[in-house]
């Protein structure tokens, strides 16, 4: 079973309803089914081999997905705009030999290795007057990957070179239900969200929502306002935005909008004024803060009263996740990992459980620096710094000091004007001495990875 052929049974039942409307543009599940038949019949290769799509256009990325599922093949959505010697690294690294892309890419020289065969290239229009299709093949496919394997995902790579982790179709699809119980996702159900399907969250989202044979309407560009404009247009029942892009959307809420019946987020922290806000804005939603990896898949969740009450949890586990705690590191049993992970599973993340059963998420095992013999973790540096009402968001990261040793840097974007010696004093309030960063840079805004993770690679370049 891939995601193709539950694309087809979903078709047999909503041929005629709208499964993605992407900036206003509609697809049916009989567009979408037939699109990506029409394109996977072009790529000819054998089965069990991953392919990477590179394309910053949704809907190529979505029918490609399907389509490299119909023709027995593992896809895997790249991030976008990635230089060729990251492009490179990932395809050797990962052992990918195939790459699908709406583009035109001069890739003749990319490849620096000596097995390269030469590329090459089919060239295509398919499926659609405005895409052009360019399939590159620069040797003979060598990885045949196990056959229950149906797709893959990239790690962020916003400190290293992305890593393919792949997934069976139960991996996914064996834990929908009960993810969209918990998420309040239906047949019935209309999802707003926005970004690419390199980000897993939204692959994961759109794919759930197929599982149920809902809608998806997707508004690409980070305008808040058509964001809204959008929301209430297509009446939308559901959104999944990470909580930073929630923050911008409060801000631009005047009216309320009824129609909302859940809002799911995760990879960071909400915090207890954008959950108001939200609540405020959207009184009939559910607002539920779900923490998980990418590895792994959903871990813990709480809903807006626990979240108001336990303001620094990531909730309980959910449903069929056993999660217990091992010398201050998580550790997480569960049937929905990527492929061969090894149990129980810790993506070296560190945390405790309060009194009341509740996870409270200290940040990974590798964000600790020693500073001055005292460990700091920079990300409760962080959430402290995000709890002071002019800062929009922040960022720690250590560097070395050549006089002092190991220190933390912050980056931080501010919604109301605060100075540096103000932003400090509010620290100090709550983080003791050795947590106080050495160096505080403002910025207009934080540099993104095309996968939707600030880049911290190029911050620490600012160092």
């Amino acid at each position: 079973m891939n995601y193709y052929e539950l694309l087809r049974i979903k078709r047999d039942r909503h041929k005629n309803k709208d499964f993605l409307i992407v900036d206003g543009e509609k697809h049916t599940y009989e567009n979408i089914l037939n699109d990506s038949e029409e394109l996977g019949k072009q790529i000819l290769t054998g089965e069990n081999i991953p392919i990477l799509i590179c394309s910053k256009n949704i809907m190529f990325q979505l029918v490609s997905f399907f389509a490299i599922n119909y023709s027995k093949n593992v896809p895997i959505i790249c991030h976008y705009n990635l230089s060729k010697k990251v492009l490179n690294d990932i395809l050797l690294k990962n052992n990918i030999s195939i790459i699908i892309s709406d583009e035109y890419m001069d890739i003749v020289d990319l490849y620096d290795n000596n097995d390269n065969e030469g590329v090459k290239e089919v060239n295509f229009s398919i499926f659609n007057p405005k895409f052009n299709v360019y399939i590159y093949q620069y040797k003979n496919p060598t990885n045949y990957l196990d056959k229950s394997i149906c797709m893959g995902v990239l790690s962020s790579g916003s400190t290293g070179v992305p890593k393919a982790l792949y997934r069976t179709y139960e991996s996914w699809a064996g834990f929908f239900p009960v993810q969209n119980g918990v998420f309040n996702i239906s047949e019935e159900s209309i999802l707003f969200i926005n970004g690419t399907l390199s980000f897993t969250g939204n692959l994961n989202s759109i794919i759930s929502v197929l599982y149920e044979g809902a809608s998806v309407v997707i508004s690409s560009g980070l305008n808040c306002k058509l964001w809204i404009k959008t929301i209430t247009q297509y009446n939308i029942t559901n959104i999944y935005l990470i909580p930073t892009k929630l923050q911008l959307l409060v801000k631009h809420l005047k009216e309320p909008i009824l129609k909302v019946v859940s809002i799911f987020t995760g990879s960071q922290l909400l915090f207890e004024d954008t959950a108001k806000n939200l609540k405020k804005y959207m009184p009939k939603s559910e607002v539920v803060l779900y923490y998980g990896a990418s590895e792994l898949n959903y871990i813990t969740y709480l809903c807006y009263d626990e979240l108001i009450e336990k303001p620094l949890s990531v909730g309980r586990p959910f449903p069929e996740i056993d999660v217990y705690i091992r010398e201050g590191k998580i550790f997480v049993n569960t049937e929905y990992a990527v492929y061969n992970a090894t149990k129980p599973y810790s993506v070296n993340d560190i945390g405790y459980f309060d009194d009341d059963g509740y996870l409270i998420f200290e940040g990974r095992n590798d964000d600790i620096v020693n500073i001055g013999g005292f460990k700091v973790s920079y990300t409760k540096v962080e959430n402290e710094v995000k709890k002071i009402p002019q800062i929009e968001n922040a960022v720690v990261l250590p560097y070395s000091d050549s006089i002092r040793g190991s220190q933390i840097a912050l980056f931080v974007t501010i919604i109301d004007k605060i100075t540096k010696k103000d932003l400090l004093t509010k620290m100090r309030e709550n983080l003791i001495k050795n947590e106080i960063p050495r160096k505080v840079i403002f910025l207009s805004s934080f540099p993104y990875t095309s996968s939707e993770k600030i880049d911290r690679l190029a911050l620490l370049k600012m160092l």
